[in-house]
Formats: structure tokens, sequence, C-alpha cells
């Protein structure tokens, strides 16, 4: 006998995987003015305050998590709800490591040409909350799979940029401890790219699990 999904509980775990992903979209904005406007004096406050943000989307998830160990019925598999979860909170994770490392490392110059990055990693953060907005289509593959695509082609993107602007650095500069300092930062930034296409990839095997 199949168990009909219960509308409210399906809702519940769905809109849940917004609002987990809304916290890294506000933590990408807020690192992305702080570059934006870089002050090394206010490093320790923009890591705080970012940092405040990880912590409430680790609560958040906590939350979710006590909520999902309770029911019996589930719109997608259970381990595919914490997968998805998990994947989300290693994103919330990468954005907060960025201005965390710009404070422990006392950074007082960003590497040039870095708006690329902030643009790129904004892309894909924004259109990975397309993919996740659409969660309750996960069994539709006509609308599912062509946003996914959207978020992996931006991942790709920034990957070429990241080789083209560090080979850039180290082939124009010859001081190698600024030219590393300089490349962490844009691998922070590539790194983003890289977790919301790992969270695609999460979302991609689960929708084929549900055709």
């Amino acid at each position: 006998m199949l168990f009909k999904k219960n509308k409210k509980e399906e809702n519940y775990f769905f809109n849940s995987f917004v609002e987990l992903c809304e916290y890294p979209r506000e933590e990408l904005k807020i690192v992305e003015e702080g570059l934006r406007n870089f002050d090394p004096s206010k490093s320790l406050e923009l890591k705080d305050t970012v940092h405040k943000i990880e912590h409430e989307a680790d609560l958040k998830k906590k939350e979710i998590e006590e909520r999902l160990a309770k029911e019996f019925i589930t719109p997608i598999d259970r381990e595919d709800i914490f997968l998805i979860m998990d994947e989300i909170d290693d994103l919330s994770d990468a954005i907060d490591e960025i201005s965390y490392k710009l404070y422990i490392r006392n950074y007082q110059s960003l590497p040039p040409n870095l708006e690329p990055f902030l643009v790129g990693a904004s892309k894909a953060v924004e259109s990975l909350y397309d993919v996740i907005k659409n969660m309750p289509n996960i069994s539709n593959k006509e609308i599912m799979d062509p946003k996914i695509k959207k978020v992996l082609a931006i991942e790709e993107e920034v990957d070429k940029i990241y080789e083209e602007y560090v080979h850039s650095l180290y082939v124009n500069d010859t001081d190698y401890i600024k030219n590393r300092m300089y490349e962490r930062i844009y691998g922070y930034f590539e790194y983003v790219t890289d977790k919301c296409r790992d969270v695609c990839k999460t979302i991609l095997i689960t929708m084929y699990k549900n055709i």
C-alpha cells in the first residue's frame, strides 16, 4: 500500500530548503559589500557579522533535522533531505570561511580584478536559490534540468577565470608571498561556486530518483 504524502509536510521540507539557502545568500551579500568597500580595520567586524549568520543557519538546520527524525512520510527520501541540507550547510561554511580567513591572515589589500569572482559567486548562489525554490518540481526534468545546468555553467566559467587570473598574478609580479595570498582569495570564491555545484549534483541525483 502506498502512503499518500501529506501536502503540509511536503511543503515544510521544501520550504526549509529555501530557508536554509537564504543564509548563504545573506552571508555572501555582506562579504561582497565588505570587499567592495574593503577596510582592514573592519575585518573583525565583518568576520563576526558573517559568522553570526552562519551560526543561525546551523541552528535552523538542527531544527529541521529534529523535525525530519520524527516524520514518518517525507516528500523525497529522508537520506536525500539530509544530503541536500548538508550541502547547503557546506556552502554557508564556505562563505563564512572567506571573512574568517581575511581576518586571521590579516589581509591589508585585495588582489586585482576581484570583481569577476564576486559577480560569479553571486550568480552561482542566486541561480542555486532558483533551483532550490523549484524543488517541489523535483520530478519534472524539463523544469529542473535547465536550472541545474545554469549553476554548473557558472561554476565552469569561474574555474576558467580562476585559472587565467592566478596565472597572471605570477606572470606579472615576482612577489610570491603576496601572490599566494591573493591566489587564496580567488580560491575562496571559486570554492563557493564549487559548493553550489555540489548542491546541484545532489539535487540532480535526487531528481533522477524521483522521475
